[in-house]
């Protein structure tokens, strides 16, 4: 998984504005639009036409202190099941929330192959192994092979490296840099 670039400073709402004769696209600032005109925009459309790329590739926005975690909570207050496994990362790394955040990818693992897998990864560090067995068949079911399974399994490790309560965030940190202490 290549290491993407330095984050944004800011995000941006594209939003058409009604012209009968070419579409016009105004962008607005996500830190610096008011919550409710975010709310508004974001309820007056399909949610699974938001783009979440930003929060995918940079999941440190979600965290509390980021100026886009208004936003981020608008989505994840709306039902989209990519803020759901987001989110659901970001409180299951934590000790004290793990069960919430198990409970947020198990609402969302039969719909999404990231948040099965990382559903299941939680399931088996927490020791619940029972619970592990029905998300890996499922995972298995929506994944069919290796390489794609290798593809998912990298980016949940990423966005569990971003999301972790230890120290500030490292966006160029890649899993695969981890080494094991023998």
């Amino acid at each position: 998984m290549p290491l993407p670039t330095p984050p944004p400073t800011e995000m941006y709402i594209a939003v058409l504005l009604p012209n009968p004769v070419s579409i016009l696209v105004n962008y607005l600032p996500v830190s610096q639009t008011p919550v409710d005109t975010l709310r508004n925009m974001v309820y007056a459309v399909d949610i699974n036409s938001i783009c979440m790329d930003e929060f995918m590739t940079w999941p440190h926005f979600i965290k509390p202190d980021s100026p886009f975690r208004p936003y981020f909570d608008i989505l994840l207050e709306r039902g989209s099941l990519c803020a759901q496994y987001l989110e659901g990362v970001r409180v299951c790394t934590n000790f004290l929330t793990v069960t919430h955040g198990i409970t947020l990818l198990t609402s969302v693992s039969p719909a999404d192959p990231y948040a099965c897998f990382a559903n299941a990864l939680f399931l088996t560090t927490t020791g619940s192994y029972t619970e592990f067995i029905p998300v890996n068949a499922m995972f298995w079911e929506m994944i069919q092979n290796f390489e794609a399974a290798t593809a998912v399994g990298e980016l949940v490790m990423y966005h569990i490296s971003q999301l972790h309560l230890q120290g500030p965030p490292l966006w160029q940190r890649s899993w695969r840099s981890l080494a094991m202490n023998e």
